[in-house]
């Protein structure tokens, strides 16, 4: 039995209420403990390629942990995220919003409060679960997901949306390594070539804004947001030194979330095609047309 994660653009719900869209047969899960107890029943039948696994688990931060008590808690962290993200339900999301030690808003201004800030996260680490906590304490702000108002699918659209809220001060977030618009260079993340676009460095370059490394993190008490600052900006930068840097940076973040705690490495379909390709000695440099 295989068990994928679904974050599409079905599940990719903004709204408080669209999380109580009906989904026949499914448990609406309204409490945290209920949601991580169900992840844990069901983790056995969440399947991975295991040269995948291995490569992770040598690459891993965490050598306490043996590699099947590191495979388990993988397992367990991405039936969590899909509990999350596809069977949530408007108590649940208050409930973490609620529970957050550092809600989004507080982390968002963490580090210079008085500038307009661009948050970069990935598709990864419970990701769709912080978009819709970041639509939640940021209704004013600009969230670039597969879907909704601020579709990457509408791609000109988006960043023009993000560049102007940017520009009023008003927070944005994006997830860089995402398959919509077109690719401009690759990025190495623990040797796999990961293509990004222009979008997130014109959005910091064009504005000089704040920018901060943004997710979502699972602890024994709940979850809370770690936020991490990014480059500015420098004046006069070129443009091509700049998005150097923000891409060393987000490279940089990525890997440390690859190879930190599992218990916050749910393997989405993203990074499970990037990193068996690069493992096949290949680059997964498949796109999506933005309109």
């Amino acid at each position: 039995m295989h068990y994928q994660t679904r974050q599409t653009c079905q599940t990719e719900l903004p709204s408080d209420e669209a999380f109580e869209a009906e989904q026949p047969g499914h448990k609406r899960f309204r409490d945290l403990a209920d949601a991580l107890k169900e992840a844990e029943r069901r983790a056995n039948a969440v399947q991975f390629p295991q040269p995948l696994l291995n490569f992770l688990y040598m690459k891993t931060r965490r050598t306490s942990l043996s590699q099947a008590e590191w495979e388990r808690h993988v397992r367990v962290a991405t039936a969590f995220d899909e509990n999350l993200t596809r069977f949530g339900s408007a108590p649940l999301l208050k409930q973490i919003a609620d529970q957050l030690a550092v809600p989004p808003r507080d982390a968002l201004a963490a580090e210079l409060t008085f500038a307009p800030t661009l948050a970069l996260t990935y598709h990864g680490g419970y990701s769709v679960l912080l978009r819709r906590l970041f639509g939640r304490f940021h209704p004013d702000g600009v969230a670039i997901g597969a879907v909704g108002k601020y579709a990457a699918r509408d791609g000109a659209f988006a960043l023009f949306a993000a560049r102007e809220a940017l520009l009023e001060a008003k927070p944005a977030l994006v997830a860089p390594d995402g398959r919509f618009g077109k690719e401009a260079l690759a990025i190495s993340v623990l040797g796999a070539q990961v293509p990004v676009t222009d979008g997130a460095p014109f959005l910091a370059h064009a504005t000089g804004c704040n920018v901060v490394w943004l997710a979502l993190i699972w602890k024994t008490h709940g979850f809370t947001v770690e936020a991490i600052a990014g480059p500015r900006r420098d004046a006069g930068e070129p443009f091509a030194d700049y998005r150097g840097r923000l891409y060393q940076f987000y490279a940089d973040r990525l890997e440390q979330a690859f190879t930190g705690d599992p218990l916050n490495l749910p393997l989405t379909k993203n990074w499970k095609f990037i990193f068996s390709a690069m493992l096949d000695g290949k680059v997964h440099r498949f796109r999506r047309p933005t309109r």
